[in-house]
């Protein structure tokens, strides 16, 4: 776990008749990163040729694809199973594609019918928007204007006609209101759809013998004239909500519908998708082998610890007529194969794992960072966000979202980092002995809130914000000499000497940045009124300053004599260029690296900050003390946003302080990721 797994490349040859065999039995395996046997050594690219292919392959890939698409639609109940061996029964792919053509027609029409409700459940939302700037429907010259797109009809229909005209109408986005007495011969009404669809509105009213009346509040009006209620607005922005709701208990009906439809057929469909990526997988097994007349010939890439159970399945599938050979890393480099990098590290650990991944790929052979990026992110965190309390509710929702997540089977890196985060938070938060901003229980190490508000001191000497400050400076310089140790160890296992002695991240930079950090603290403990002495200063920053510019003439005397540059007076002037500027980079770079950390308190600060700042709000709100529903809803209020604001801050400034600060002292991020095809390869 310390370093990147070792590789190993294999190079082997089975008859042709084992091929299938062995093609599964490495697929159930799943450690082989393969790589072209041609590409091995110069004289194999005549002698062998790639495996030839029917086509199906693609086919196959289609198909799976296409079932995907179906089983991750929004309320789908069936998840893709984990794939197996055993799926391996022949499939007829033909009649896939004519069972996915057929799920197709009734997952369209099922879609075609929702889309059809929700056009309508936005028209009728928009009617209602527009029916609620007027006041008083018995008035509608403004619903007859040019900015309106509302069509209001007034009139008379035969009472035995109504059901009828109620059920045409209700096919267009549009609300009849009835009025007056059901029991009369003919009703009164107020029809109103949208200006374009008047043109077949029209028809449905006259078919109902909708007779046009002109509205009148006065009485004694004759009785082709109606007095529709003053309540008509009302009464019609009902009649829609109604129809709203309507609408939305068919689209709850649908989607039921739709997922009883997948409910149905969901063992099917995970036995066709199980069946089709078991061939999609062998067949891309296969498409990596290369053949001769009687024998298939096949290399990769395999981690040293699984190289043994790897060749005892080959001899084993191939029934011992094979022949297997290993190559190690170095031998594979001398054939232009670089190693891919695998890092093995326990899950609690995968998290960090994917923020190192994030950044880059590292070297293979070199230190794994991930146990090292965990610790000072989760220190830094704590740091920042050092509250119990805060913690608290940070660790259960990230345990919240990784029991979503693990119910829904999708990924739960980010609930499970969010839970580490708020466990670093409770840690610091009992260290400083803050609870939701307050000190219920003594700190362990020092209070925090006190230190910054100036109420007490702190222990152990921490008696201001400086002395905060001095803290993380304190664990910046930490940080950046382990990251400083990871890079001679790195170094050494490359053997790059020169390097390791002559240079900014070598042993030479090392030491100038541990002596600056001791004359540094020297003058500040003097109460930055004196240096050490200038004797000592050149002896242990001036000789290596000095030192570093033979780093450039030695380079290129140990250059090969046939690629080195002509030697000349712009050659010494390269060497000096080169060493001015990498002294720069060790004085203001360092400085500025080990400076960076203070955001670590500046965080820390700004949260006890923001916290008393918020009490100090609830305390105006309710001055008299006592409780208050107005000072707890300020204080939780409060430390919802400290929470939210806080917590996303410290999270992105300890990613920033890893990447840019620890980071740059040791990591190469110049490495492939290893790729094996295995049954759990996600595309």
């Amino acid at each position: 776990m310390i370093f990147t797994t070792p590789m190993r490349l294999l190079a082997a040859v089975v008859l042709d008749r084992s091929s299938e065999e062995v093609s599964g039995e490495l697929l159930r395996l799943g450690q082989l990163e393969f790589i072209s046997v041609r590409d091995l050594t110069a004289e194999w690219k005549d002698r062998v040729a790639p495996v030839p292919s029917d086509g199906t392959e693609t086919r196959i890939e289609e198909l799976r694809r296409r079932l995907e698409g179906f089983l991750r639609m929004p309320g789908t109940p069936v998840r893709l199973p984990v794939p197996s061996l055993e799926d391996r029964t022949p499939l007829d792919l033909a009649a896939a594609e004519k069972a996915l053509d057929a799920l197709a027609a009734e997952v369209g029409a099922i879609r075609d019918r929702q889309k059809a409700v929700q056009e309508d459940v936005l028209r009728l939302s928009e009617m209602r928007r527009q029916l609620e700037v007027f006041d008083d429907l018995s008035k509608p010259s403004g619903l007859g204007s040019a900015y309106s797109f509302l069509a209001v009809r007034t009139g008379m229909v035969p009472s035995s006609r109504f059901p009828a005209l109620e059920e045409e109408l209700a096919a267009l986005p549009s609300v009849l209101v009835p009025w007056g007495d059901p029991a009369a011969p003919s009703r009164s009404a107020l029809a109103v759809t949208l200006k374009k669809d008047e043109g077949r509105a029209a028809p449905i009213l006259a078919r109902a013998g909708w007779e046009d009346g002109i509205l009148s509040g006065e009485p004694g009006e004759e009785t082709s004239r109606v007095t529709p209620s003053r309540d008509g607005k009302a009464r019609a922005l009902q009649g829609i909500d109604a129809r709203i709701a309507g609408l939305r208990e068919r689209q709850g009906m649908y989607q039921a519908e739709l997922e009883d439809l997948f409910r149905r057929k969901g063992p099917d469909l995970e036995s066709m998708w199980a069946r089709l990526r078991v061939r999609e997988l062998l067949g891309r097994v296969r498409s990596r082998f290369a053949r001769t007349e009687r024998t298939v010939l096949f290399s990769g890439w395999i981690p040293g610890d699984a190289a043994a159970a790897v060749e005892e399945g080959i001899r084993k599938a191939a029934g011992g007529r094979c022949h297997v050979e290993w190559i190690s890393e170095k031998e594979g480099r001398e054939h232009n194969q670089e190693a891919p990098v695998a890092l093995k590290n326990p899950r609690v650990l995968r998290p960090f794992e994917a923020l190192v991944r994030n950044y880059a790929v590292p070297e293979y052979g070199s230190v794994n960072p991930v146990p090292f990026t965990a610790l000072a992110y989760l220190v830094m965190f704590g740091l920042m966000f050092g509250d119990a309390g805060h913690g608290l509710v940070l660790a259960l929702l990230g345990g919240a979202g990784v029991l979503a997540a693990r119910r829904s089977g999708k990924d739960d890196t980010l609930a499970r980092l969010i839970l580490y985060c708020g466990c670093s938070a409770i840690v610091a938060g009992v260290l400083f002995g803050s609870y939701f901003g307050m000190p219920w229980l003594p700190p362990v190490w020092f209070d925090y809130h006190g230190v910054v508000t100036g109420r007490e001191a702190g222990a152990g000497g921490i008696r201001s914000v400086y002395d905060i400050l001095g803290i993380t400076i304190k664990f910046g310089l930490a940080v950046l000499g382990t990251g400083l140790v990871l890079n001679w160890i790195n170094l050494v296992r490359r053997r790059r000497w020169l390097t390791l002695v002559l240079d900014k991240g070598g042993l030479a930079g090392g030491w100038i940045y541990a002596a600056g950090t001791w004359a540094a603290f020297r003058f500040v403990g003097s109460g930055y009124r004196t240096l050490p002495d200038p004797d000592l200063l050149f002896w242990i920053l001036g000789l290596p300053t000095l030192a570093l510019a033979l780093k450039g003439p030695a380079e290129y005397l140990l250059h090969p004599r046939e690629h080195r540059k002509p030697f000349g007076a712009l050659t010494i002037v390269d060497f000096f260029m080169e060493w001015i500027v990498e002294v720069l980079e060790i004085y203001s770079g360092y400085l500025a690296n080990t400076l960076s950390f203070m955001r670590v308190a500046g965080l820390g600060i700004a949260h006890v900050s923001l916290m008393t700042a918020f009490f100090q709000i609830a305390r105006m709100v309710n001055p008299r003390g006592g409780f208050s529903a107005a000072a707890a809803a300020v204080l939780v209020l409060g430390n919802v946003l400290v929470i939210a604001l806080e917590g996303l801050s410290a999270g992105i400034q300890s990613l920033r302080l890893n990447y840019y600060e620890f980071f740059s002292k040791y990591f190469n991020g110049t490495g492939r990721a290893f790729r094996p095809i295995s049954l759990g390869t996600k595309e």
